[in-house]
């Protein structure tokens, strides 16, 4: 049975920022596998993995979680992308027999189920074990990939999950914190998936056939041309950063904000900048006014 213990410290945000990609048809995987960052095969067995989509310069367009559901591959993207995304992936269909379409079911996030193996949604009991699970009504459940505190909800059980209620400004929070990104409207065609940690994340196949930008992720890979990397930052209460930003470093140096949001006194941040200056002295404003502070292990 589940502890309700643990579960009375859980939390759930509703997560309208976020939206499924549904990939279908009978030649789903090998279409993927031709498109996107990560080996498609590993979904038989894992059932979910992370996974980046570039354009032919190795940029990425999108970065999220997939889920192997039946006949179907899910990938939630952030919904300001979400539509872009659809229809530039379209235009590679051709004769294959692959559909992509957008879902409309509401998307939660649960937080601080890391203690928890089973919870009590919408009156079912639910192992949260590998891979993701669905509930009598359709509802989706799955871990995220690379944060086991947190897991994905999607379907009705995401309308009226019954947990305390938190705000999405916790979901990011959260990623940030477990070194997650997200490409978002402002961010797309801005990084090589190595900018973002991809590689570290697991994000990345080096041994999997060619996909759409593959070339320069793997030159960038075997030629250890990784100049820069994510990092985590934090500052003072109220910074002005959003995703795409300018934060200002050492000398002329510049980073790009990927991920940031306002806590109750500080502002914590994932942003790109150069390796060789990630721990020197950098700002939020060019007139440096507004330090900012490297987290640890972020």
């Amino acid at each position: 049975m589940p502890d309700p213990t643990h579960e009375n410290s859980i939390r759930a945000a509703r997560l309208e920022n976020f939206r499924a990609l549904v990939i279908g048809g009978s030649d789903r995987a090998e279409f993927l596998q031709g498109q996107l960052t990560q080996d498609v095969d590993k979904l038989g067995a894992a059932g979910t993995a992370l996974a980046g989509w570039t354009n032919a310069k190795g940029r990425l367009l999108a970065f999220g979680q997939l889920l192997a559901v039946g006949d179907e591959i899910r990938w939630l993207l952030p919904a300001d992308i979400v539509d872009g995304v659809a229809r530039r992936m379209g235009l590679f269909v051709l004769r294959a027999d692959v559909s992509i379409a957008i879902s409309d079911e509401p998307v939660a996030g649960l937080l601080g189920i890391g203690a928890v193996d089973e919870l009590e949604i919408s009156g079912e009991s639910v192992r949260l074990d590998n891979g993701s699970h669905r509930l009598g009504d359709g509802s989706l459940i799955v871990r995220v990939t690379g944060d086991p505190d947190r897991a994905w909800l999607i379907g009705p059980a995401a309308g009226n999950i019954g947990f305390e209620s938190a705000d999405p400004t916790d979901w990011t929070l959260a990623s940030i914190r477990a070194g997650l990104p997200d490409i978002v409207a402002a961010t797309q065609e801005q990084f090589v998936p190595q900018m973002l940690n991809l590689d570290e994340l697991g994000a990345i196949s080096f041994d999997k056939g060619c996909y759409v930008g593959q070339e320069i992720v793997a030159r960038t890979q075997n030629l250890g041309r990784i100049k820069r990397r994510m990092y985590g930052y934090s500052g003072g209460e109220g910074l002005q950063l959003a995703p795409g930003a300018t934060i200002h470093g050492p000398g002329n140096a510049t980073g790009k904000v990927v991920l940031a949001v306002g806590c109750d006194e500080s502002t914590e941040l994932l942003a790109v900048v150069a390796i060789d200056q990630a721990q020197g002295d950098w700002y939020a404003d060019q007139d440096q006014l507004q330090p900012l502070a490297p987290v640890a292990d972020a």
